[in-house]
């Protein structure tokens, strides 16, 4: 029974490329949690202009120091073998490109993810789940257009 089935979370193992394996012999297995890529996907999502939120969440919390369960739905991770592929659910601002911010979400997610982990990210699934509107700055007058 692996470390996986015991902790009863989905865990995959992940071959390095040979320029990353330590020495001839072999050291042991390397096992990446999905939790672990959802997380690193979650962070980069607040590194994005015009991202406001996770869909779902009303907003983020401060990620320095957070921790795999505090990822919280609006990502989806699989992994098989080498390979992951993600989806994200996410609220962009109102006035945002919305075909910009999300290739440039892709763009941070894939590139973070295969830094981090060595894993290939195959793709990154975004959802536009809605557009947040920032309030009007306190003491002016809104009209209805």
């Amino acid at each position: 029974m692996g470390v996986e089935e015991l902790a009863g979370v989905a865990a995959h193992e992940v071959s390095l490329p040979d320029e990353a394996r330590m020495g001839e012999g072999d050291a042991g297995r390397i096992i990446v949690n999905d939790e672990v890529v959802a997380l690193i996907a979650t962070i980069e999502l607040v590194k994005v202009e015009g991202v406001v939120t996770l869909s779902g969440r009303s907003s983020y919390s401060d990620f320095e120091g957070a921790r795999s369960k505090d990822v919280e739905k609006g990502v989806v991770v699989k992994i098989t073998d080498n390979h992951c592929s993600v989806g994200v659910e996410v609220n962009i601002r109102y006035g945002a490109n919305v075909y910009d911010t999300a290739r440039k979400l892709q763009r941070n997610i894939k590139s973070a993810i295969e830094n981090y982990t060595g894993l290939m990210v195959d793709k990154v699934d975004v959802t536009i789940r809605g557009m947040i509107i920032d309030a009007p700055p306190a003491g002016s007058k809104t009209r209805a257009v």
